[in-house]
C-alpha cells in the first residue's frame, strides 16, 4: 500500500538539499555545461549500495542544472522538463514508506472501563469487545469474567457473577449483568469491579490456536450511587413576585439529592412590609410528601384591593422536616434524614400592571404623587436608601444616581416623619407641619448670619435669600404643571394660592401667635 507525503515536506527537503549542495560545491556555468547532467546509469544514480538520501541530493542537483536549460525552454515554447523531474522524485519518496499493517493478534478488554449507576437500578451491563486487527476473523474467542468486591460487598450490595463470554466468528461486543441489590439503608457510594482473564482463540474449522491477549481495560470499575437519602427540600429561588390581581401566590417546595420514604413539611407565612388579612391571607399548615414524591406547592390568597400601594413583601419559612420512619439513635440510616436546603422565599406583590400604569399616569398629570402613603418606619428608610429605576424594568441612569446621593440627607431627614397608616394620617400630617417650620426657622437664621456677614439689613435679606428659598419648590411646582397643563391653569392657581398661602397664614399666624404672647406678657406689641 503507498502512502502519499505532503508535497510542502518534499519541496522544503529538496530546497534545503539544493542551498546545501550550492554552499558545499561552488560550481560556474561552464563547469555545469561540461558534466552535467550526469548519465542516468546505475553506477551513479541507481545503485543499490547508494543510500536513499543520496540518491535523492543527486536528482535535486539534477533539477537545479535543468532549471538553467528550462529558461531558454520557455523562450521557444518548450515544455516544463523540471516539473517531471520533480515528479519523479516525489514517486520514488512514496514508493519508500513502510506499509502500515494491523496487529495478528485479538485484543479483547472492556469499553469502556468506568461504569456508575443508581442503587435502584436493578442491572448494571457492562460492554466487552473483540478487536480481530489482522487475525483469523472465522475464529471463536473465549474470556473468562468474575466480580470482586471492593467497598461495594457481594450479597448486601450486589450479586456476585462469574463465567465465560464467547465471541463466535462476526460477533464483536457481548455484555456482562450484574444485578445490583437495592436496599433502605443509606449509605456512602460504593464501587465493585469485574475482571476479565483466561482469553483464548482457535479457528473453528481446523481447530488452530489463534494469538490472543487482554487490552488496557481488562478490569472494569462499577460505582453505585445511594440513593436512599430522604431528600433535601426547599424553594427553587429567594424571590419571587406575585401580582396583586393574581388572587393567589402558589410557591413550589423540591425535593432534591434523594426521595425516599414519607416526609413532612411544616411551614408558615411572615409579615414584611405586606400585612396578613390586609394584603394577603396567612398560611401555616405541613407539607406531606409522599415515597419517591419530588414537589409539592403551597397556596397563598392575595388580597386585592382598591388602594394603590407600592410594592410590598413577605416571607414564607419552612420547619425542620420531619421523616416518618421509625430509626434510632445507633442506626445508620439516621444519615440518610431529610434536611432544608432553602428554608425561606421572600415574595413581593405588585400592583396590577394596567391599574399602576393609569394611576401613574393620573398621579403625573395632577402632580399629586406625595398622596401615596407607606405603611411602616422600616419600609420608609428602606425606599429613602434603596435607588430604583423610576419605571419598572428600567434602567438607572448617571443622573438617577447623582440625584439620589445629593438628596439622600433630605430622604433620611424626611424618612423619620410617621408612616402615613398611622391614626389615619393624621399624625404624618402634625409632624410634617413642625418640620416645615423648623425647616424655615433654619433657612430664617442661616440668611440672617449670612447677612450679618455680608453686611445686608433683615429685610434685605428676607426679600432676597428668604424668599428665593421659599418660592423656589412653588416655582419648580408651577413649571411642572404648566408643562403637563394644556392651558397651565394649575401653574396660575399655584402661584395665586401660594402667595395667598405665604400672606394669610405666614404672616397672619406669627402675627396672631406674637399677639397673644404679648398680650398674656403684659406688654404692647409694635
Amino acid at each position: 500500500m503507498k502512502t502519499r507525503l505532503p508535497l510542502k515536506n518534499i519541496e522544503k527537503s529538496i530546497f534545503r538539499s539544493s542551498r546545501s549542495c550550492e554552499s558545499s560545491t561552488p560550481m560556474n556555468q561552464s563547469w555545469r555545461s561540461k558534466n552535467w547532467p550526469p548519465k542516468k546509469s546505475s553506477a551513479n544514480r541507481r545503485s543499490p549500495g547508494l543510500s536513499t538520501e543520496f540518491r535523492r541530493d543527486l536528482s535535486i542537483i539534477e533539477i537545479e542544472f535543468l532549471r538553467g536549460i528550462q529558461s531558454t525552454r520557455k523562450l521557444i515554447g518548450s515544455g516544463d522538463i523540471t516539473q517531471k523531474k520533480l515528479k519523479e522524485v516525489i514517486e520514488e519518496e512514496i514508493t519508500q514508506q513502510p506499509e502500515k499493517r494491523k496487529e495478528n493478534m485479538i485484543i479483547i478488554e472492556f469499553n469502556p472501563a468506568h461504569y456508575m449507576c443508581l442503587e435502584s437500578v436493578g442491572d448494571v451491563k457492562l460492554k466487552v469487545t473483540c478487536d480481530r486487527g489482522g487475525a483469523d476473523s472465522k475464529s471463536t474467542v473465549q474470556v473468562h469474567y468474575r466480580t470482586i468486591a471492593d467497598t461495594a460487598q457481594e450479597q448486601s450490595d450486589f450479586i456476585p457473577k462469574e463465567g465465560t463470554i464467547t465471541f463466535p466468528p462476526g460477533v464483536n461486543e457481548r455484555e456482562i449483568s450484574v444485578e445490583i441489590v437495592d436496599n433502605d439503608i443509606y449509605e456512602d457510594d460504593e464501587q465493585f469491579m469485574v475482571r476479565l482473564s483466561q482469553p483464548r482463540a482457535f479457528n473453528q474449522e481446523t481447530f488452530v490456536q489463534v494469538p490472543v491477549r487482554l487490552g488496557a481495560a481488562s478490569t472494569a470499575t462499577v460505582l453505585i450511587v445511594d440513593d436512599d437519602h430522604a431528600g433535601a427540600f426547599g424553594f427553587e429561588s429567594e424571590k419571587f413576585k406575585v401580582s396583586e390581581s393574581a388572587g393567589e401566590f402558589v410557591a413550589e417546595v423540591v425535593r432534591t439529592r434523594g426521595a425516599r420514604g414519607e416526609v413532612s413539611i411544616p411551614y408558615k407565612t411572615v409579615d414584611g412590609q405586606a400585612k396578613a388579612g390586609k394584603d394577603y391571607e396567612h398560611q401555616e399548615g405541613v407539607l406531606r410528601f409522599r415515597d419517591n414524591q419530588t414537589k409539592a406547592e403551597i397556596h397563598i390568597p392575595i388580597v386585592n384591593d382598591t388602594e394603590y400601594e407600592k410594592s410590598e413583601d413577605f416571607y414564607i419559612e419552612l420547619s425542620e422536616p420531619v421523616w416518618h420512619k421509625n430509626i434510632g439513635e445507633d442506626d445508620e440510616g439516621i444519615e440518610g434524614k431529610p434536611v432544608l436546603s432553602l428554608a425561606q422565599c421572600k415574595v413581593s406583590i405588585t400592583e396590577d400592571k394596567v391599574f399602576r400604569n393609569f394611576v401613574d399616569k393620573a398621579m403625573t398629570i395632577g402632580g399629586v404623587s406625595i398622596m401615596v402613603g407607606t405603611s411602616s418606619w422600616k419600609q420608609q428608610f428602606k425606599e429613602a436608601i434603596t435607588l430604583e429605576p423610576e419605571e419598572e424594568g428600567g434602567q438607572i441612569t448617571l443622573k438617577d444616581k447623582i440625584m439620589h446621593y445629593v438628596s439622600l440627607p433630605w430622604k433620611l431627614l424626611f424618612a423619620l416623619i410617621p408612616p402615613t397608616d398611622y391614626f389615619k394620617g393624621w399624625v404624618c400630617f402634625c409632624v410634617a407641619i413642625f418640620m416645615i417650620g423648623m425647616l424655615t426657622a433654619v433657612i430664617g437664621d442661616v440668611a440672617s448670619h449670612f447677612g450679618c456677614t455680608v453686611g445686608l439689613k433683615d429685610s434685605v435679606t428676607a426679600v432676597s435669600l428668604v424668599a428665593m428659598g421659599t418660592s423656589l419648590p412653588d416655582t419648580f411646582a408651577s413649571k411642572t404643571a404648566a408643562i403637563q397643563d394644556k392651558w397651565a391653569d394649575s401653574s396660575i392657581g399655584n402661584v395665586t394660592g401660594s402667595n395667598a398661602v405665604n400672606v394669610f397664614l405666614g404672616i397672619g399666624i406669627a402675627w396672631a401667635i406674637a399677639s397673644f404672647v404679648h398680650f398674656y406678657r403684659g406688654t404692647k406689641f409694635v
